[in-house]
């Protein structure tokens, strides 16, 4: 860390938060950083996240605790998809993210994943995220009903092999309040 740096610019440049290195170096919210001081950026891998939804995250996690039954996806299908949500938007409809990236999954036209306004669409971002015979992108894309063996993945590698994310290691890290959501939402 050098003179001049802010949690919140070492966060951003890192892609991490300010929650995130507080938790992961063990400070508190008025914890004061020097120059020269060594901070981790990341929580080691196997830890577990967790948070209280509020009502926009809620409607959102119902929405693809929904769409996954409705498709006939198994609940570890519908855990992954609620884990990828938060991880990317935090069960939020974001409006912009890294690059182009858009909606609840931080889906990208650029990369196939449909129009802007599609993306924006939650629903049909959510079919997409699942994949399978009745995606409505069709073969432009690659959801997880689509993966080979993706049931016999570990929770994290199923998530990234579909978002293909620069921090695959974080999907993992919700997996039991995913869980959690499904039982109090599903």
């Amino acid at each position: 860390m050098a003179a001049g740096d802010s949690l919140y610019a070492i966060a951003k440049k890192h892609g991490t938060t300010v929650a995130v290195i507080l938790e992961a170096n063990d400070l508190g919210a008025s914890a004061i950083i020097y120059p020269g001081q060594r901070l981790k950026l990341t929580l080691p891998a196997n830890t577990q996240r967790s948070a209280r939804l509020d009502a926009e995250q809620i409607s959102n996690a119902r929405l693809i605790i929904r769409i996954g039954r409705q498709l006939g996806v198994p609940d570890h299908g519908i855990r992954i998809a609620l884990a990828t949500a938060m991880v990317e938007s935090s069960l939020r409809n974001l409006r912009g993210g890294d690059r182009d990236s858009l909606g609840l999954f931080q889906q990208r036209p650029s990369q196939g994943w449909g129009t802007q306004a599609q993306i924006m669409n939650a629903e049909r971002s959510t079919r997409v995220f699942y994949g399978g015979s009745s995606d409505p992108n069709g073969s432009r894309s690659r959801g997880l009903l689509d993966l080979s063996g993706w049931q016999n993945r570990s929770f994290g590698n199923a998530a990234q092999a579909v978002q293909i994310s620069d921090y695959a290691h974080r999907y993992g890290q919700w997996e039991k309040q995913a869980g959690r959501w499904l039982s109090d939402l599903g």
